[in-house]
């Protein structure tokens, strides 16, 4: 499902770029969405420098914590593959750019053909690190549910400890049960039957 939302994403971009935009108005774009794509690449470089969350990880369960880990493997991996899309489109944006600016370079029947390319490109960006910032998230739940268990675990096993402290406390005074209490009863009273 995801991949096909992707490849409508892909289309949707490509086939704007395709009708809307002309080799002119995107050489007025392109500068912009050099910066753009750069400070989303540079997000990314961010985001690998990060590494494993500081956990406790002996507090974790063992198939918990490797659910974890494996999770923020496969995304550490889809920061690899966005940020070489980012980079190949990149590299397509400034040989376009710099091809563009001698206009006689390209066949104008290129035109059309490099402008959905270059929107397939873009859209496909974009739509990957939506996808990325949605796994970071879905990973920042992850975390919370695990530290909120080992903390749940750790309160528990102290509340056991402590009440186990307790009986310990309560037998080692010795207290011995007092004496029962002696029941009083009520005195019958007669009642009048009177009819």
């Amino acid at each position: 499902m995801l991949r096909v939302l992707t490849i409508i994403v892909m289309l949707a971009g490509a086939t704007a770029f395709w009708r809307w935009l002309s080799l002119a108005d995107f050489l007025k774009i392109v500068q912009p969405l050099i910066v753009a794509l750069s400070i989303m690449a540079a997000g990314l470089l961010v985001r690998l420098n990060r590494g494993m969350p500081n956990l406790d990880w002996k507090s974790l369960e063992t198939n918990d914590r490797k659910i974890l880990t494996g999770k923020i493997v496969e995304l550490t991996r889809e920061y690899l593959f966005v940020l070489l899309l980012q980079s190949c489109t990149l590299a397509v944006l400034l040989v376009l750019d710099v091809i563009a600016g001698d206009q006689q370079r390209i066949p104008s029947s290129w035109d059309r053909p490099a402008l959905a390319v270059i929107g397939g490109l873009l859209a496909l960006c974009i739509a990957r690190m939506g996808y990325i910032v949605w796994r970071d998230y879905d990973i920042v739940k992850l975390q919370k549910k695990l530290i909120d268990d080992a903390a749940d675990r750790e309160a528990l096993k102290k509340a056991q400890e402590e009440a186990l402290s307790n009986v310990a406390a309560i037998r080692a005074a010795g207290l011995q049960p007092g004496p029962k209490p002696e029941i009083m009863t009520w005195p019958e009273t007669k009642t009048d039957n009177r009819q």
